[in-house]
């Protein structure tokens, strides 16, 4: 008779399931790992961007910053006159101050002209962001003046551009510089006469040092040799606002070629906040004696003796990654804030060309 138990094969039930239960052990512990290695691998991939924006955002205004003021070799404010009809009355066509800062915090904060958000997850006791601003040449795109006539308000340029007409201009020698609307459309010739072909319009076309910011009374003209240049005048200005996607970002708001109008670029995703200190030489030998905020930079500080600039970004992760929120300090201040961000702070000072050693 056979022997049933000796044609028995295979695992029994129990066996079975204990190989169930070490098989799912070991697959956890894979799973586990697995799950760790994305954790860190996305941590260390926002962590990079992170620095990447960080460095990309300080390197655009480092680079502007560092040109605030710079109109030709004749650049401080007392050989540049602007003849633009009222100049004052926005930031972007006050070409009197290189650099211009705006405290957040302040009660003169201009909230028309700058957006001032605060993130809802970032506690209350955080200062608001500041805005800066810059006015400078583009010294990317200079044109050779060949010839200048005052009187018809003409100056021809060597080639050709492609400036439109209502554009912003600066014409510059080392003597003289001035700041007028191109009137004309030619491509060969640059206008800066009066009239109402643009808007807001030269208030003069006489272009000499002695035209009164009113722009009340007329002076004498001024003759720009050849060799001399023309440049588009820029105004940049910088601040935080929320992306349409609802990211915190880093802003900047230029002046259109063509006239007075806006855009407002995108730059850098990811910056939170942005806090400005200003350098102050008060013994005139080019070196910051102290860094103040804008609020205790008075009018005639700004051109006179602010000769370099410090600025602190927060940047955060663009996806919340933590476990739980993360703790952080901004400027010495401990902040914990509701969400699950990671944040870092950068900062860099910055020195201004046109002044100082």
């Amino acid at each position: 008779m056979w022997n049933i138990r000796k044609l028995q094969k295979g695992f029994s039930l129990i066996e079975l399931m204990i190989a169930m239960v070490l098989g799912l052990v070991l697959m956890a512990g894979v799973i586990q790992v697995f799950i760790t290695s994305k954790q860190t691998f996305n941590l260390n991939e926002e962590m990079n961007l992170i620095q990447d924006n960080a460095r990309h955002a300080i390197g655009f205004m480092a680079e502007d910053v560092r040109m605030a003021g710079y109109f030709g070799c004749a650049s401080r404010a007392g050989s540049v006159v602007n003849v633009l009809k009222n100049a004052g009355s926005n930031w972007y066509s006050d070409f009197t101050k290189g650099l211009q800062g705006y405290d957040g915090d302040a009660a003169t904060f201009p909230a028309a002209w700058f957006p001032r958000p605060q993130t809802s997850t970032l506690p209350a006791t955080m200062p608001r962001t500041d805005v800066f601003t810059v006015h400078r040449a583009d010294l990317e795109n200079e044109l050779k003046i060949i010839g200048h006539v005052p009187d018809s308000a003409v100056i021809d340029i060597k080639g050709t551009h492609d400036l439109p007409t209502g554009t912003i201009l600066v014409a510059s020698d080392c003597h003289h510089t001035a700041i007028f609307q191109n009137t004309g459309n030619q491509k060969n010739k640059i206008n800066h006469n009066t009239g109402a072909s643009v808007s807001p319009g030269n208030c003069t076309k006489k272009l000499s040092l002695n035209v009164p910011v009113i722009c009340s009374q007329l002076a004498a003209d001024y003759v720009f040799k050849p060799g001399s240049s023309v440049m588009r005048a820029m105004a940049h200005a910088y601040y935080v606002n929320i992306a349409p996607n609802g990211v915190p970002s880093l802003y900047r708001s230029v002046l259109n070629a063509g006239g007075l109008s806006l855009t407002a670029e995108e730059m850098i995703q990811g910056v939170e906040n942005m806090q400005v200190e200003y350098g102050l030489d008060n013994n005139a030998d080019g070196i910051p004696n102290r860094y103040v905020l804008a609020s205790q930079v008075s009018a005639a500080q700004w051109e006179a003796d602010v000769v370099s600039m410090r600025v602190t970004l927060l940047l955060r992760s663009l996806t919340e990654l933590a476990s739980e929120p993360q703790s952080f300090s901004y400027l010495g201040v401990a902040y914990t804030p509701t969400d699950r961000y990671v944040r870092r702070v950068f900062s860099t000072t910055v020195k201004l060309r046109n002044r100082g050693v």
